[in-house]
């Protein structure tokens, strides 16, 4: 939803037309009729939601259909999938369903055209954005990262189980772990930290913007990732960021992040101690250059997009 207020506020994707925003519950329910001429839909596509988009079609004849795939990633499908040949049926589907496909980062791209056999002239490459305004406001961390970030929904995809064992492997008591979030696994975390006062637990943050300048550098450790706004918004930030290399964590490696190659507490805990030890791993000034342009060429690509349509 941070995305899709984006694109409302975003005087560049303003230029480009009228946005409304209309909710829906997919599955069985009705569709909506609208005079759009292009319907983008940010719903996952899955079984239960392919009525609906055959719906949406049949009722929206001279609209032009958009589907931006957030969920699905190679890793997603290692981690998740058991079934992968009705996985790939699922994804093949879009072919017939969406005019154009719009993926999220590099990896995720190519997954798709190779796996789900995507036609590449109907699927654009947009990378996710948000407003990065006020993160690039924020003033630039200390030298010496103190205050690790560990950002996100607390669910197993993000990897924080073993980030919170990588930092009990630190021994140093003058850093600390600082977890902004809420979900299934917060009871299960909790425990895994057995009482370290280093680690504090803050919650759901509403303010995105405070709860990185509560941190000096962020950790990434995510099983599966298709993109990571997080990650982004940590370099709009200039804070150092570590992140396990795989999928949409790729363009972020190449913008500057630090990969750590191993999802092990053994890796991470190392990967901090150097971190906190004042070792540069990442290149934060690159980093936050590239975060800069990223509105611009999250334009860009849907000005492209949409210019093709008609083609």
């Amino acid at each position: 939803m941070r995305l899709v207020s984006f694109v409302e506020s975003s005087k560049g994707m303003r230029d480009l037309g009228t946005h409304e925003v209309i909710a829906s519950a997919g599955g069985l329910s009705r569709p909506p009729r609208t005079n759009a001429d292009v319907i983008v839909s940010h719903m996952g596509l899955s079984r239960r939601n392919l009525p609906f988009y055959a719906a949406l079609r049949a009722w929206n004849p001279g609209a032009a259909l958009v589907h931006v795939e957030h969920g699905y990633s190679e890793a997603f499908m290692e981690s998740e999938v058991r079934g992968k040949g009705r996985f790939r049926l699922l994804l093949g589907a879009s072919r017939y369903l969406f005019d154009r496909v719009v993926t999220i980062s590099t990896a995720q791209d190519a997954w798709l055209r190779r796996f789900a056999r995507l036609d590449p002239k109907r699927t654009h490459l947009i990378r996710s954005c948000v407003d990065l305004g006020a993160f690039l406001a924020l003033p630039a961390p200390p030298s010496e990262v103190r205050r690790i970030g560990a950002i996100g929904r607390l669910h197993r995809q993000k990897g924080f189980d073993v980030l919170v064992r990588a930092f009990r492997r630190v021994a140093r008591p003058d850093v600390s772990l600082e977890v902004f979030g809420a979900g299934e696994e917060s009871d299960a975390l909790v425990a895994l930290a057995e009482g370290d006062r280093r680690i504090v637990f803050h919650g759901h943050s509403p303010d995105p913007v405070r709860a990185m300048a509560a941190v000096d550098a962020v950790a990434m450790p995510s099983r599966w990732e298709p993109y990571g706004l997080v990650a982004l918004e940590a370099m709009a930030a200039g804070r150092p960021l570590l992140v396990a290399p795989i999928d949409g964590m790729l363009d972020h490696v190449e913008a500057g992040a630090f990969p750590v190659p191993d999802l092990t507490p053994e890796a991470w805990g190392r990967a901090l101690t150097d971190l906190c030890g004042g070792e540069e791993l990442c290149d934060t000034s690159g980093a936050r250059d590239y975060a800069e342009g990223a509105e611009a060429r999250f334009v860009a690509g849907w000005r492209s997009l949409l210019d093709g349509l008609g083609e």
